[in-house]
Formats: C-alpha cells, structure tokens, sequence
C-alpha cells in the first residue's frame, strides 16, 4: 500500500478516519521530517548543552512532513503496510538557513507542499484530539528532534520550552509515560553493536524488509513500527525499564522516572524555579482482544475485519496508486 499523503484538502477526513480506528490500533510509530540543522550538536556536549542547540534549530526551523503507522499489540495494521504522511506547507525553500543533506535525497516536492500542504496551526487541533488524545504507546527511532518538532506541531508552532527539565516534562504530558526510541530499546538487544545503528541498517540486520526512499516520514514511520515489534519478538524486553528515555537525554529522562523525584521538573538540571507544570497521564489503551484485530467500520455502513499476520515485512509504492478501497466518512464541523 505504502504511504497515505495528507494535505489541506483531505486532512480532516483522513484525521476522523484515524480517530475510528485508533482504539482497536494503540501503538503509533512516528517520525518528522525537517529540513536539517542550524547548530551541529558534538557527541560530546551535556545533555543541557545538547537541548540548548536542538531548541535553537527547532525553533527556527519547520516541519515538512509528520508520518504515523498504526499496530496493535501483535504487530497488525488496519490496512497492510499502510502509513500516513501529512505535508506540511509552511516551510520555505528559499528561506532556509539549515544544511539540508538528507532533504535533498528524499523526493519529497516541497513546492507541492507549499501549494497543497497544511499548516502548523491549522494542524495542532485535529492531531491533539484524533490522534494524540486517545492513550496508547509512541514510538520513534533516534526520536529527540522528532519529539522537539511534535511539541512544536501540536502547540501550532509556538517555542520549545526554555529548560531541558520542563521539555522532559512536556514529553511526558504529550505520551502519558508511554514513549520508546529505538535506538535506547536497541542497547538491550544483544548482537545489534550497542544501539549505535542508523534505522535502516537496523532493518536490514533484523531482516526487515522495506522498499523505498529514506527519509519520508510516511515511509520511515512504517519501518521504526516493524522494528518495535520485532526487537519484541526476538527479545525480552523490560518496557518499563526502556519506555521514556530518549536517545541522547537518558539522565535527564531518568531522574523524571526516578521514583523519589515524584516527577518534580525542579530537580532536573536547569529547570525554571517559576515553573508549573501539570502532567495529566493518559490511559494506557491496550488492544481489548487478540489477533486477530476486532472489525471496525466506515461511515458508507461497510465493516472491514482485519485478518493480517504480524510481519516485519513492508515495501514501498508510488502514492499514486491511490487507496484500496472508497472510504466516506461523515466529517463534522470543526472551529478554529
């Protein structure tokens, strides 16, 4: 199938679309595309130092695209290999002061994006309630930029927050303590050299296969998703050990975990005295029923039962072959 394109025109029907199906569909494998860095972070700067330069990029920088694949507890999909990729529009090409490697290898045509795509505002609403705002787990692969830019797509392009303990904390509000980084995960999975793996050589080395072109979001969503459900399958795997530690900030993650910081953002290294914050912690939404996934429905009356195999397989295909089937769904009005 491969990725879903979202854009101005279809993402309100493709975000009620996602609200139906998530419960039944709790783990959401993430990943965001930008267009690259102002500040190159050394390996060897502190945690705090490393914050300092991603709140720099990311508050001067924007999103091109926010990919999300879907899987129950055993690895099935509400559709085979499918994926969404929302494209955002309010990136400009011509007024970019970043090092823009990668984008330049991805295909992605950010004029289109500029023409068709969505923006941050425009965004932050629907993906809070349809997608953010029904419990279940997270997972992202080397995911610090990509939880700084979600922070940033869901509060409609406002400043990270000034202190690399209260950017903890807001993580932990957004994903209710339910959050993975692979390339953390990966350090507890004996032969995969530590964790220090890019995501496709980690697909490659667990035989997950997957064709297409690296970094789009859509793509590389559906890819980390087939990797967190296959480092379960081969490992045994603590998640309350691994679950909210992020590549890269594993101290500062830490002591939010600490069971005697009772969560407090004043014991983290540089946060704000004056801070307040409240972490409401969503409910932990967990499939209701084996494999295979209950049936869901759409709003022509039609119920599709998904009947797919856990599989770490995915192959890529141009987006123009359009879906598999029609679906209408019923949209109601929404105000900004």
């Amino acid at each position: 199938m491969g990725s879903i394109d979202v854009w101005e025109h279809n993402l309100e029907e493709q975000l009620e679309l996602i609200a139906v199906i998530r419960p039944s569909f709790p783990i959401v494998a993430l990943d965001i595309e930008f267009s690259g860095f102002i500040h190159c972070t050394p390996r060897y700067f502190t945690e705090q130092e490393r914050y300092r330069d991603v709140k720099y990029n990311v508050d001067n920088l924007y999103v091109i695209q926010l990919g999300f694949a879907l899987f129950d507890d055993h690895g099935n999909q509400p559709m085979p290999h499918v994926s969404w990729q929302i494209n955002f529009s309010d990136y400009d090409p011509e007024d970019d002061p970043s090092l823009r490697t990668p984008l330049r290898k991805s295909g992605i045509d950010l004029q289109r994006n500029r023409r068709e795509g969505v923006s941050l505002e425009r965004c932050a609403t629907l993906l809070r309630e349809k997608l953010f705002g029904q419990g279940g787990e997270y997972v992202t692969f080397h995911g610090l930029y990509d939880v700084a830019y979600l922070l940033k797509i869901l509060t409609g392009g406002k400043p990270l927050p000034d202190t690399l303990g209260e950017f903890v904390m807001k993580a932990r509000s957004i994903f209710g303590g339910r959050f993975f980084d692979l390339k953390y995960m990966a350090r507890f999975c004996h032969g995969l050299l530590g964790g220090e793996l890019g995501l496709m050589k980690l697909a490659n080395i667990l035989n997950v296969e997957a064709d297409g072109v690296a970094h789009q979001a859509g793509f590389d969503s559906l890819v980390t998703g087939l990797i967190f459900h296959e480092l379960h399958r081969r490992w045994e795997i603590d998640d309350d050990q691994v679950s909210m530690i992020l590549y890269g900030l594993e101290s500062a993650c830490q002591e939010i975990k600490s069971p005697s910081n009772s969560f407090d953002p004043l014991r983290l290294p540089l946060a704000s005295p004056r801070s307040s914050i409240t972490v409401p912690v969503l409910p932990i939404m967990r499939s209701p029923c084996p494999f295979p996934s209950q049936p869901f429905g759409y709003g022509d009356g039609g119920v599709v039962t998904v009947q797919l195999p856990a599989t770490p397989y995915a192959r890529w295909f141009p987006a123009s072959i359009g879906y598999p089937f029609h679906v209408a769904v019923s949209v109601p009005s929404i105000s900004f």
